[in-house]
């Protein structure tokens, strides 16, 4: 995503850079607020896909997507990604699938003997 023309990237470097400097500052709190509204594609997905009653462990394929309220813009911000091993929805879905482990405990079901 570019928001006035810097990268996701570079917009979350800013709001690092402003916390380590302006600590109290209550207009650098709420820029900082806004930083990760709008770069948090992975809460904001996971929000979609929940709110959509879609599983958000396994992302869905771009057609059910689209086809859900406010589907198309979503795919649109998903195509703009960039993450720190490429772009794109296919990167996208590989960094999703590690914010999924770090937000959930999957664990394998045991068989029961009967």
């Amino acid at each position: 995503m570019r928001i006035e023309n810097f990268t996701q990237l570079e917009w979350i470097e800013i709001s690092e850079i402003l916390s380590k400097h302006l600590l109290n500052e209550p207009v650098i709190k709420k820029l900082q607020g806004v930083i990760k509204s709008r770069t948090d594609l992975f809460n904001l997905t996971h929000d979609f896909l929940t709110k959509n009653k879609l599983n958000p462990i396994f992302f869905p394929e771009r057609p059910l997507i689209e086809k859900c309220k406010d589907g198309k813009g979503l795919t649109k911000r998903l195509a703009m990604y960039e993450g720190k091993e490429g772009k794109g929805i296919i990167q996208f879905k590989r960094d999703y699938q590690k914010y999924i482990l770090t937000k959930y405990q999957i664990t394998e079901k045991q068989e029961v003997n009967k």
